[in-house]
């Protein structure tokens, strides 16, 4: 048995149109592309949220520093300010 064989009629069809073949249906290959642009959207948006809650996560979890990653802060006459 061939994977043609084991792919239902509207699978086949959607396959077909995402392959590009110059004798597919117009609409199909539409469709086909922007269902792959949506999930691709889809799966951008999500990794951004997943993103966006780890790094909260992360700030809250980790005391904050008030020091420089540089080293202290001074003043311009060399003194720390406060």
């Amino acid at each position: 048995m061939s994977d043609r064989e084991t792919l239902s009629k509207p699978l086949e069809t959607l396959v077909r149109a995402v392959a590009g073949r110059p004798d597919d249906d117009q609409r199909a290959s539409t469709f086909a592309r922007g269902l792959a642009l949506g999930a691709l959207v889809g799966a951008a948006i999500a990794g951004s949220t997943i993103w966006q809650r780890r790094q909260a996560t992360t700030a809250r979890r980790a005391p904050r520093s008030t020091s420089s990653p540089i080293g202290p802060l001074r003043t311009s006459e060399g003194e720390p300010p406060g």
